[in-house]
């Protein structure tokens, strides 16, 4: 059995590797946990760890740091600790310094290869918000770049913290709002999402440059669907959300070295 671990920034998310992994319609039993239960060795934690000693395999993207590690018992030869590379399942890197490419962002962009096979922007609206380009061509298929930045919780916390009047709470509600707020901490709000939309907006313009096609664009993270709604409505129309890119990415990698 291969054990399939997506380390995040704030939580991790496991789950065994089903049979047919790159099909979009396979089902999938995915557990997660926040970082603090994982370093406090809490239940779900535990749970996390009985997997891992039962594992044959054990397929890691960590972006969670050192800390994150210490916690795992030595595994040996099992652990398969995946970095990015110069190329693999047919996408070349276009990183100057291969390895540099975070291991989720690379994963995401193999899951997307594999289940699509096409141009693509590839968006993750997480604790931070990376916009990724697979540009597919007479060459080949290439992760061509992409962008960091603050995510939705990241930039509000921003706020918060820099502005001493807008020291207002992380809102819980996900009502729509129109396109002006009228009172601050709704003007916060939008003005976050506003932000995280545009950048979708430019990044999906420079894409149509690169291909002769229009690119899919894929929304993943906690965040997509909330991100969706305030894309422009030919963006939100046309946008695909697929969760667990990572893991999906792990699996196809996974499934790969037995080839």
């Amino acid at each position: 059995m291969k054990l399939l671990i997506d380390a995040g920034n704030t939580r991790t998310k496991w789950a065994w590797c089903p049979e047919d992994a790159s099909h979009a319609s396979t089902a999938w039993q995915v557990h997660a946990l926040e970082h603090e239960q994982w370093l406090q060795a809490d239940v779900e934690a535990q749970r996390l760890l009985q997997a891992i000693e039962q594992a044959e395999q054990v397929w890691l993207s960590n972006v969670a740091g050192s800390d994150w590690l210490q916690r795992l018992p030595a595994l040996g030869d099992k652990l398969h600790l995946v970095q990015s590379q110069a190329s693999a399942l047919g996408v070349q890197n276009a990183y100057e310094q291969p390895s540099q490419l975070g291991s989720d962002r690379w994963c995401s962009m193999l899951a997307v290869w594999q289940q699509f096979g096409r141009p693509t922007l590839i968006v993750t609206a997480g604790t931070a918000m990376t916009i990724d380009a697979l540009v597919v061509n007479k060459a080949g298929a290439r992760f061509a770049g992409g962008t960091i930045q603050p995510g939705l919780r990241l930039m509000w916390q921003s706020l918060q913290q820099g502005a001493a009047q807008l020291d207002y709470a992380y809102p819980l509600e996900r009502d729509a709002l129109p396109g002006f707020a009228q009172e601050s901490r709704q003007a916060m709000w939008l003005g976050c999402l506003q932000a995280l939309a545009a950048s979708v907006s430019a990044q999906f313009e420079r894409m149509l440059a690169l291909v002769d096609s229009v690119p899919l664009l894929v929304l993943t993270g906690g965040d997509a669907p909330l991100l969706n709604r305030y894309l422009p409505g030919t963006l939100s129309a046309q946008a695909i959300i697929v969760d667990n890119l990572v893991l999906k990415g792990l699996a196809c990698l996974a499934k790969n070295t037995d080839e």
